[in-house]
Formats: structure tokens, C-alpha cells, sequence
């Protein structure tokens, strides 16, 4: 009887959920595209008047660009500006029959290219800027750094984004074990588990910076990743429920694709300077200035090694802020974003 019982409660959550409306089946334009085997969603959405596209590029990689319009610094870029909103492959909600020998970061550079081509063919004439996050940052930089790409966008915003996987390894590294004496030394403290991670790092002092999950996991036990928790939560607010039973949102979204380290592990070698120095248009690196994922060294040296003028570019850190400011300060990543695409538009 208890089993009927859920079924019938499940089946009710359901329906209800199917008579409300939802941003995620009515707002916008939602459409794939198709590439070497992968079938990507793309979903556009924001102020169709606006004659600016800001095309995002999601971390990861694995993660999913359908994450970001539930934030409410993205939420506040909407107001101004169409936005594109994409998951790679193997990340989200992707689907297709991909074979992984397509998972190399040139496919994905190549997939971001048909996007742009997909965008500016659906909507021409509009101005584009492009932002990255996280490993996004490093994407982005990969495409706009070969085959003159960068010509087609008015600027870039490098969202505490990768560059150069082995510089980005020690930094954290560096990060982590500047904090631990000071977690060691406080009254209470689990000793046991700070002493584990410069054990940890002694036994495994170059780990992969894509492959080793360890550090980020003890980032985030630093509050590198959000930097205050409980305010994340206050200003986070995720519609769980609208989410499973109301949305575009299926169970892989919530599922890691990459499958085993082995695969993403020659990611590790990736070095995207070459392709930043090509860069020439004006850009903004905005960062959480207590990020312990990438951290802000990332951003000064994609600074001293873009190819872009002095006077338009520059770098903005985020007091008290770690790896995600568009959750954990909208108001200040609203500000400095527009501010940029104001300028340069």
C-alpha cells in the first residue's frame, strides 16, 4: 500500500507541476545544434530588443550552461541583453551518439565556432561579446586566440577562467597550503585532516589540474570555492522543485559525463598562451578575489600575456568572493559586466 501510495503522491507533484507556467518552456528560444555526432541545447533568452549577444561558456568541463539563468547576476543581465546559454558536449543536457574520441579540447573549440556561426545566423546584425567561466574562460580563449575569431566580438570577459592548466595546478596548490597552518592552528581544529592534505600534496606534489579531484576538493573546504556558504544559500535561491518537475532539465544534467580520469587526463597539458596573446580585443578579467579554484595569479597572468592594448583591458577582483561572483555578489557582476559592454559595444 506505502507504494502506492508514493507513486500516487509522485504522480500528483507531476501534475501539478505541468499546470503552472515556467521560464523554462516559454521564455526565449530553445533549439539544437548538431555537430560531429553531439546534439547540443542552446537556449536564448534575455531582452530580444537589446543590440548586444552575450554568448556564455560553462565550466567544467562536464558542467552545464543551463545553470546560469538560474543565478541572479545572469538574472540581471537579462534586463539588458540577449543572452546564449549552451551546454557542451558530454556536459548537461547534451545528448547524440558521441564517440569519446571527439572529447579533445579541439572538438569542443570547433563546436564552440558552429555555435557562434549558429548565433550570428539566427540573429544577424547584433554585437557580441562572449564570457567563460572556469574552464569556459580557457575555451573561449581557445577559440578566440586561433583563426582570427576574436574579429567577430566586440570583447571578452574572462570569468575566473582557466588559461594554462600546470600554472593553474601549483597556484592552487600554493593557495591551499598557505591556509592550512592556520586552520592547524585553531582552537578545535581537525588536525587530523589538515595534516592529510600536506601529506597528501608531499605524496603527489604536480597533480593534474583536470584529472586530480582531490584539490578542489580541499578548496572547498577552505571556502575557496563559495567563500561565505550561508550567504550563498540566502542569495542562491534554486527552484529544486520547478527544476525537476517543471523544466527542460533531465536526471543527466545532475551527472558528471566525463566518466574516468584517464580520459581527461592529456587536458592537463593544455597551454592556451599562445592563443591569448592573438586576442586583441578589449577584455575584462573579473574575478572572485578569494578564489582558490583559479586563482586571481590566473587572472594577472592572462593580463600580462593578452594580445590586447593596455587601455582596454583590465582586471577587477571581487573582495570576499571566491570561483562563482554572478551567485555570490550579482549586484557587483551585473555592474562590472555591463559596464564593459557599454563601453565597447
Amino acid at each position: 500500500m506505502k507504494k502506492y501510495r508514493l507513486i500516487l503522491a509522485i504522480g500528483l507533484m507531476l501534475i501539478a507541476g505541468a499546470c503552472e507556467k515556467s521560464e523554462f518552456l516559454t521564455d526565449g528560444d530553445f533549439f539544437h545544434l548538431d555537430n560531429d555526432g553531439a546534439k547540443m541545447p542552446v537556449w536564448v533568452k534575455g531582452n530580444f530588443n537589446s543590440d548586444v549577444i552575450l554568448i556564455t561558456v560553462h565550466g567544467g568541463p562536464g558542467d552545464s550552461g543551463m545553470a546560469f539563468p538560474i543565478s541572479p547576476g545572469f538574472k540581471l543581465l537579462e534586463d539588458d541583453y540577449m543572452i546564449v546559454y549552451w551546454d557542451q558536449r558530454f556536459s548537461g543536457m547534451a545528448q547524440g551518439h558521441t564517440d569519446m574520441s571527439t572529447m579533445t579540447p579541439d572538438q569542443f573549440i570547433e563546436d564552440t565556432e558552429k555555435i557562434v556561426q549558429l548565433i550570428q545566423q539566427k540573429y544577424p546584425d547584433k554585437k557580441l561579446f562572449m564570457l567563460g567561466h572556469s574552464w569556459g574562460g580557457q575555451l573561449s580563449a581557445g577559440y578566440l586566440g586561433r583563426d582570427n575569431h576574436a574579429s567577430n566580438f566586440k570583447g571578452w570577459i574572462d570569468l575566473n577562467g582557466s588559461i594554462y592548466a600546470e600554472l593553474e595546478s601549483q597556484l592552487m596548490k600554493e593557495w591551499i597550503l598557505e591556509r592550512v597552518p592556520a586552520k592547524l592552528a585553531e582552537p578545535d581544529a581537525d588536525t587530523e585532516f589538515w595534516q592529510f592534505i600536506i601529506d597528501w600534496y608531499e605524496a603527489n606534489p604536480n597533480p593534474g589540474n583536470y584529472s586530480a579531484a582531490e584539490p578542489y576538493w580541499y578548496v572547498s573546504a577552505l571556502n575557496g570555492d563559495v567563500y561565505d556558504l550561508e550567504k550563498y544559500y540566502e542569495t542562491m535561491q534554486i527552484p529544486y522543485g520547478e527544476l525537476i518537475f517543471n523544466s527542460m532539465f533531465s536526471m543527466s544534467y545532475y551527472v558528471y559525463a566525463f566518466g574516468n580520469p584517464e580520459d581527461i587526463a592529456p587536458w592537463d597539458k593544455l597551454n592556451y598562451t599562445q592563443e591569448i596573446q592573438n586576442i586583441n580585443i578589449p577584455a575584462l578579467m573579473l574575478w572572485g578575489a578569494e578564489d582558490g579554484v583559479v586563482p586571481t595569479g590566473v587572472a594577472d597572468y592572462v593580463y600580462n600575456h593578452l594580445g590586447t592594448d593596455p587601455s582596454m583591458k583590465e582586471v577587477v577582483k571581487i573582495p570576499e568572493c571566491g570561483h562563482g561572483p554572478f551567485a555570490e555578489y550579482p549586484e557587483i557582476f551585473h555592474q562590472e559586466v555591463a559596464k564593459f559592454i557599454e563601453t565597447y559595444k
